[in-house]
């Protein structure tokens, strides 16, 4: 289960609220999705405007019939470009390499750029445009990034995180598999003779020098300076990088531990700006939750599906946005 980061993080209502500045705030949403082609065309085409631009990763693994038809979609769009497709199984380090290529590109390729936001394709906005625009302007050369230092106890039975970091972590489309400890929590004896014998070959890891460890919610925000900054750090420390192929869920930590490492601490917000509720199947929002969305001061929510309930969404384009 994802930890959930969202209760006692700093409240974005601390940094005041919005007042109308500039339409100039150059946006750039980095799209990670597996599902919902239709889905996924909808959340661009409501956080379409003048200076945005999307960098959209499709899950290899998804069949490429859904691809082209994306493809063909966002031909006349002019301001929406597909990045490098990587495999993404759950809790695998290809989340890591789709979010990395997004972040590359921008700097490699110098989009024009003052946020780079992480999403879903499953995300929806819960603010306006012009309320987004403003609110980045507002707090431009801020950057929006949930970290904590480890040991924490959002990660109760990893040893407080150190055991994704510490353990060698193989990962399929359907299992997690860790060498020394935690391999099978439902099969035991198949643990123990797994760790006993395959396990011995894997001592356990030890943290890349000169980096404390962090951890904390996926999605981020960031000004284009700490884009670059995250840039120059893993292009300058690549064992660093490679480290995290076997960290499980190694996106709530890689990103978390650069930043948690920045020297300059009073330019990070240590929150996310997504909204959600982990506290069900699936993570899925519906229109009992509408209330809360209304009342909550992030920017984003996540996660809807057309499939489960469409109404939550219909309520925010016609009361919302």
């Amino acid at each position: 289960m994802i930890p959930n980061f969202f209760s006692n993080h700093y409240s974005v209502e601390k940094l005041g609220a919005y007042s109308l500045k500039s339409r100039f705030m150059r946006i750039v949403y980095l799209i990670l999705a597996h599902r919902y082609p239709e889905q996924l065309i909808k959340l661009v085409d409501r956080l379409n405007m003048d200076h945005t631009h999307f960098l959209i990763h499709w899950d290899k693994k998804v069949g490429n019939n859904d691809f082209s038809f994306l493809e063909s979609t966002f031909l006349k769009y002019g301001n929406v470009e597909f990045i490098k497709r990587y495999t993404c199984h759950w809790a695998g380090f290809g989340i890591v390499e789709a979010s990395y290529e997004g972040l590359k590109l921008v700097v490699e390729k110098n989009i024009p750029c003052d946020y780079l936001c992480l999403m879903s394709g499953q995300d929806y906005p819960i603010k306006s445009n012009e309320y987004i625009l403003n609110f980045f302007e507002r707090h431009n050369g801020k950057s929006f990034i949930n970290y904590n230092l480890l040991p924490h106890p959002t990660w109760r039975d990893h040893n407080g995180g150190y055991d994704r970091l510490t353990n060698w972590y193989f990962v399929t489309k359907s299992q997690q598999y860790g060498f020394p400890n935690k391999l099978f929590r439902s099969r035991p004896r198949l643990s123990h003779l797994i760790k006993n014998t395959i396990g011995k070959l894997f001592p356990n890891r030890k943290f890349p020098s000169g980096f404390i460890p962090y951890g904390g919610a996926q999605f981020w925000a960031l000004n284009i300076k700490h884009v670059k900054y995250i840039y120059e750090a893993i292009y300058g420390n690549p064992d660093f990088y490679k480290f995290f192929r076997y960290v499980m869920v190694a996106d709530e930590f890689m990103f978390q531990t650069i930043m948690g490492n920045y020297p300059n601490q009073e330019e990070l917000v240590n929150t996310t700006l997504h909204f959600l509720e982990w506290d069900r199947v699936g993570a899925i929002l519906n229109y009992g939750d509408k209330e809360n969305i209304l009342n909550t001061d992030h920017l984003f929510a996540r996660k809807f599906d057309f499939n489960v309930d469409p109404s939550i969404m219909e309520y925010l384009d016609n009361q919302v946005l």
